[in-house]
């Protein structure tokens, strides 16, 4: 079988990773998979695992008139048997105009809020009826990353029977306590002084992740916990607007930020608590990274996060937006240490249990064979 992968990010965001996480395990050994990627962090990636590679312009663009004839003449001269987009319009389209089955993952929710928090309204009769034509003319299936994301399809007109989730996966030996630094590197700068606990995060530095939120609970944290720090992992466009937030606070001393993160499990390794405030997420790739890792977890209760943090059992979920209670739920955690190592073990658990970069490998090339076997 001859899969020819189309992704246009040039940074290593969720979709990145996912990618990365899929074609390095054993189900893809026999498979012949070339990814048509632009030059970037991720190209290099990709590159240094050793996966073939197509270099391809349309930096970071779903969908551009030059891109799809590119890519047009990419598959007349590669002849896959099957092409699998990240987001790329351009890739289905000349796909379909070529004949070519199409497999489609959908890496996050189609409704997304506005900078307010507000989210945006489903999609009426009209909508639904122009997204179903397009899911059917564009796609032979569709796979959801989480169950939300599915229903979230769904609601917005895609035909139920051309949507399949398969659950995110990681590779779980990459995380644990066997994989601590020893000395050195991200998590020899993270981790804070004794007696101190360490609260981070890792995100792409963008509105939706909230990470105003999370400044603003780490200022709340230290009037009752002065011992707490906090770090936040990443680059992207909020990022001046973060450390001109942490400025004005005067967290300076508590609350740092560490830029961009190559090695996350080294990054999550120094840290006693993992928070996400997001906005929205399909279902939140780094939160599945720091069960592995056996920390426990306080998020908002958006997207597909429920279906992986489990609410006083691995974690906390609180309500986006509302600085107030996640930092009671990390104050909570930074005071009960014995109840943050059972939370943070019980999440390892789940991770293992249904996250494992490896099910969704065998389950994702189980959906290539079948969608082939349609086409025959």
């Amino acid at each position: 079988m001859k899969v020819l992968h189309i992704i246009t990010d040039t940074n290593i965001g969720g979709a990145g990773r996912y990618l990365l996480n899929l074609l390095t395990q054993p189900a893809f050994s026999d498979i012949d998979v070339t990814v048509a990627c632009p030059d970037g962090e991720l190209g290099d990636r990709l590159d240094n695992a050793n996966i073939g590679r197509i270099n391809i312009s349309g930096r970071d663009v779903s969908f551009s008139g030059p891109l799809t004839i590119e890519l047009l003449k990419i598959m007349r001269g590669h002849k896959p048997d099957l092409v699998h987009t990240h987001s790329s319009l351009s890739g289905r389209i000349a796909a379909k105009i070529l004949g070519i089955p199409v497999v489609y993952t959908k890496h996050g929710q189609a409704r997304v809020p506005s900078a307010s928090g507000q989210m945006s309204r489903p999609a009426g009769p009209v909508k639904q009826r122009m997204n179903r034509m397009a899911s059917r003319i564009l796609s032979d299936k569709i796979i959801a990353i989480s169950d939300c994301v599915r229903q979230d399809l769904i609601e917005s007109g895609v035909d139920p029977s051309r949507v399949v989730c398969i659950l995110n996966g990681i590779e779980i030996s990459q995380f644990g306590a066997g994989n601590v630094p020893k000395g050195g590197g991200v998590s020899a700068g993270v981790r804070g002084s004794e007696g101190q606990v360490m609260v981070g995060t890792v995100a792409r530095l963008h509105p939706v992740k909230a990470l105003d939120v999370f400044v603003e609970a780490a200022r709340i944290t230290l009037a009752s916990f002065p011992n707490a720090r906090f770090i936040i992992g990443g680059t992207g466009p909020m990022e001046d607007a973060l450390r001109a937030k942490i400025r004005d606070l005067k967290l300076e001393p508590y609350v740092k930020m560490a830029g961009f993160v190559e090695d996350v499990p080294e990054f999550l390794a120094g840290l006693d608590i993992f928070v996400l405030s997001s906005d929205a997420e399909g279902l939140g790739l780094v939160v599945l990274e720091a069960m592995a890792q056996g920390l426990p977890v306080v998020a908002t209760a958006v997207g597909g996060v429920p279906e992986a943090v489990k609410d006083e059992e691995t974690g906390f979920l609180v309500p986006p937006r509302n600085a107030r209670l996640l930092a009671q739920s990390i104050a909570r955690l930074a005071i009960d240490p014995d109840m943050a190592a059972r939370m943070g073990a019980a999440g390892r658990k789940r991770a293992e249990e249904l996250f494992d970069a490896k099910l969704m490998a065998q389950k994702t090339v189980q959906v290539y064979r079948q969608t082939l076997k349609r086409g025959d």
